[in-house]
This record gives C-alpha cells, sequence and structure tokens, in this order.
C-alpha cells in the first residue's frame, strides 16, 4: 500500500506568529480565562445530531457564554489535535490537561479567553474586523495572507457595506455581505478561496453552485473544518460574565474529551447536556455529510478505503470526515454507512460512559422533540432553560418559538428522510449500535422519525 505524507506540523509556527501580529487589534485576553470560568455545559452530541441547531438557538440567550464556533480550531493551534496529540484519535483525558506544556497552555488560554463571548447588539468595527482576519487566517492557513494587510481589506469591505446598505439576498446578513466581498477580493489576487466552504445560505452563494461530484479539501493542511464560519458582532466576556454566566462548549469530537475538560477549567461546575437522535436519521447525516464537499477532519497518513466515499473524489482517500473514534483503523476499508454507524455509535457509548459518573450533573435532551412541531421544541427549550438557571425571554424566547435558518446543514431536516437509503442504513444498524440505540431509549425502531 503506498503512503502519501501528512503535512508537516511546523507550519503551525507560521501560522502563530501571524495569528500574533492580530493579537493586540483583537483586545486584551481575560487574565487566567481558564481558572476563571465558572461554569463548563459541554452540549455532547453525535456529529450530525443537532448540536449546530441547539447551539444557535442557545446563542440567543444573553445570560450564556460560548465560543463563535467549535473548540477544534484551539486544540490544533495547541498541538492537541490529531495525530500531534500522539493519542491515535479524537481523545483526550484529564492526564492531557495535566501535562500540558506551558506554551500550548497559554496558547488554549489566549485563543479561547479572545473568542468567548456573546452575540454583541451593536458592532465594534475595529474587533469584528481583526476577528473575521484571524479566522480567514486560520480558515486557509497555508495561504500567504498578511495578517495587518487582511484587516485593512475586511475594513474597506465593511465600510463599504455600512455605506451603501445594499438589500442583501434573504438571510445574508452584513457580516457575510463584508466575507463574501473579502473573498471576491481575495480571489482576483489569485488566491484560491471558494465561498462553498462556507456555512452560508444557498441564496448567498449565488454563482457559486454546489458541485456535483465533490470539490477537494480546502487545503492539505486544515485548523477548522469545513463549512467554515462567519465571525459576527460579537461582545467578548470579562471576569465578571465567566464567573456569572454558564460557558457552553460544542463540538461532538469532545465526547472522547469529557474527562480532559473537566480538569482544563478546574474551578468550573462541571454539567453535560447529553442531545441524542435515533441512529438511524444520525447516520443518514452522516452519510450526506461524507459525501458533502466540506466536513474535512483528518488528512490520513495511508489512504482509506470507504466505499461509498473514495470513489466520489480522488482527493476523498486522504480525507476522514468528522470525529475521530478510538478503533477507527477498523473501519478504514468499510462501507461508508457502517462507518457511520460506529461514528454515531462511539460518540454516545463515550458519553454514556461518562455519565455513569454520579457526580456529573447532566441533561438529556431529543433531537426529534425539537424538530417534530413548534410545541415540542418550545416545552424542551422550557426545561432546558430551567436546567440551564437561564430564562427564556426576549429574542431567545423569539427563536425558540419561530425557529431559525438550518445551521451546517446539507438539507432541511424532514422525518423519515432516512428511509430513502433505507437498504444501505438499515443493514449498518448492527447489534452493538441497536444496543447502544436502546440505551438511549431508541429501541422501538418503529419511531425513528
Amino acid at each position: 500500500m503506498t503512503t502519501h505524507p501528512v503535512s508537516a506540523p511546523q507550519g503551525l509556527g507560521t501560522l502563530h506568529r501571524r495569528l500574533d501580529v492580530l493579537r493586540h487589534l483583537r483586545g486584551p485576553a481575560v487574565p487566567d480565562f481558564l481558572g476563571g470560568v465558572g461554569e463548563v455545559v459541554v452540549l455532547a452530541c453525535s456529529s450530525r445530531g443537532g448540536s449546530s441547531m441547539v447551539a444557535e438557538l442557545l446563542r440567543y440567550s444573553r445570560e450564556l457564554l460560548h465560543f463563535q464556533a467549535e473548540t477544534n480550531p484551539f486544540l490544533r493551534l495547541a498541538g492537541l489535535g490529531h495525530p500531534e496529540s500522539r493519542t491515535g484519535s479524537d481523545a483526550l483525558g484529564s492526564e492531557h490537561a495535566a501535562a500540558l506544556e506551558p506554551w500550548a497552555r497559554s496558547v488554549l488560554a489566549e485563543e479561547m479567553a479572545r473568542d468567548a463571548g456573546s452575540a454583541a447588539q451593536e458592532c465594534d468595527e475595529n474587533q469584528l474586523c481583526a476577528d473575521m482576519a484571524w479566522r480567514l487566517i486560520v480558515q486557509w492557513p497555508e495561504l500567504p495572507l498578511e495578517p495587518l494587510e487582511l484587516v485593512e481589506t475586511v475594513r474597506r469591505a465593511w465600510r463599504t457595506r455600512m455605506h451603501r446598505r445594499p438589500t442583501g439576498a434573504p438571510g445574508e446578513s452584513d457580516e457575510a455581505w463584508c466575507l463574501l466581498a473579502v473573498l471576491e477580493e481575495l480571489s482576483g489576487r489569485g488566491l484560491p478561496v471558494d465561498p462553498r466552504y462556507y456555512d452560508l445560505p444557498r441564496e448567498a452563494r449565488r454563482g457559486y453552485p454546489s458541485p456535483a461530484n465533490g470539490l477537494r479539501a480546502p487545503g492539505d493542511f486544515l485548523v477548522e473544518e469545513p463549512p467554515f464560519v462567519v465571525a459576527r458582532a460579537w461582545r467578548r466576556a470579562d471576569l465578571a460574565d465567566l464567573h456569572d454566566k454558564p460557558l457552553v462548549v460544542k463540538t461532538p469530537s469532545n465526547a472522547y474529551r469529557l474527562h480532559f475538560l473537566r480538569s482544563l477549567f478546574p474551578q468550573a461546575r462541571f454539567r453535560v447536556l447529553h442531545l441524542t437522535r435515533n441512529p438511524a436519521a444520525a447516520v443518514n447525516g452522516l452519510y450526506d455529510g461524507w459525501r458533502h464537499h466540506g466536513f474535512h477532519a483528518h488528512r490520513m497518513e495511508k489512504p482509506l478505503g470507504i466505499d461509498g466515499y473514495v470513489e466520489q473524489h480522488e482527493d476523498n482517500q486522504w480525507w476522514w470526515k468528522f470525529d475521530l473514534p478510538p478503533g477507527w483503523e477498523e473501519y478504514t476499508g468499510a462501507p461508508l454507512a457502517e462507518v457511520c454507524a460506529f461514528q454515531w455509535r462511539s460518540t454516545h457509548e463515550a458519553v454514556l460512559g461518562h455519565l455513569t459518573d454520579a457526580s456529573v450533573d447532566r441533561m438529556t435532551v431529543r433531537f426529534e422533540d425539537l424538530t417534530a412541531s413548534p410545541a415540542g421544541r418550545i416545552a424542551s427549550f422550557e426545561k432546558l432553560s430551567e436546567w440551564l438557571g437561564i430564562s427564556l425571554t426576549g429574542d431567545f424566547r423569539r427563536a425558540v418559538h419561530h425557529g431559525i435558518r438550518p445551521v451546517v446543514a446539507t438539507a432541511r431536516p424532514r422525518e423519515w428522510r432516512w428511509k430513502e437509503r433505507a437498504e444501505l442504513i438499515e443493514p449498518a444498524i448492527d447489534r452493538k449500535t441497536a444496543d447502544t440505540a436502546e440505551r438511549l431509549g431508541y429501541g422501538d425502531r418503529s419511531k425513528w422519525r
């Protein structure tokens, strides 16, 4: 079998130097961020299980703190992604938190502190431009993006938007319009940036149709996984916020890092919000995602032979998508539906294993209850708000009652959509997967909507 070398991790040094230039523009970091967080709520869920939607709804509450996106980029910047972590998978334990080298702990604290916060009512132009430049550099780490020049490029685009205030496409925010203008300018300079790698409404990606036969990864070395997020107007958390407001952490791979996160925030009350979805629907969503032109997570040293995936695009053989569970090596040549079932099962088994600790404060929410009807969604969020100790009022209440546009979705959620692939999915639900489903309360297959 031939091998293909993984991009050298020394590229991380160049990336850090670029990001360091932006630090003074992004503002000071809260000192001792990791020790200052008073409460952490981990949204634990399998990939394609609905965590993006739940996290986005929770971002409407002013009583919670969030990161603008997932935590994987912070870990990769600190050398804690696969394969640099040397755990063989996405797993990290409390021992890895205890043994963090000073530089890695500093990177985690600094980057998390500058990202933790909540959506701002009014935009701080300087912060938005610096934050958008930071995220563009993280999203395109191999491109020669000069930090200060990039900030000014963003600033010009933002001021143009503010001055003209054109009527955007439906669902197109000021930040999305600004980003598209920046990408257009960078593309005009010959840089291979592509709006199709972003989580933007279809209307905002006008002129960039989704590729019919896949699209290669946006680079050989990735820090943020596509679909990339759009930086938004953001109010950074201060010391009082960290003390008083729960920090919601959302990344499916964190199912294998719960002990690590518990140790990383040593003073925080630690809680787990377990979001479940029946295996057939989740496997169907994972299947879509593996065949989507995003969700590239890990570049592999040896080519994959996953049937139903690698033949779609020649570059696919080098990319594992979504989370990388322990034991993934046994599935590098399996049919795609089996890989998806393995990912679903592994995530929930890891969460259930952690929840056997009676000291863990936990709540379980079913994705089906959130999507079946507005009444079900409202009732679920009323219970969730009570558990979190927050009020369901204002923008948060309106978002829960009226719903939001699909977030990081390959298709609009629809009950029983998995039935269109039943001949692939049902055989992949083996005995081990069915046992996990039963433990989660999905023993009756007739109710797998």
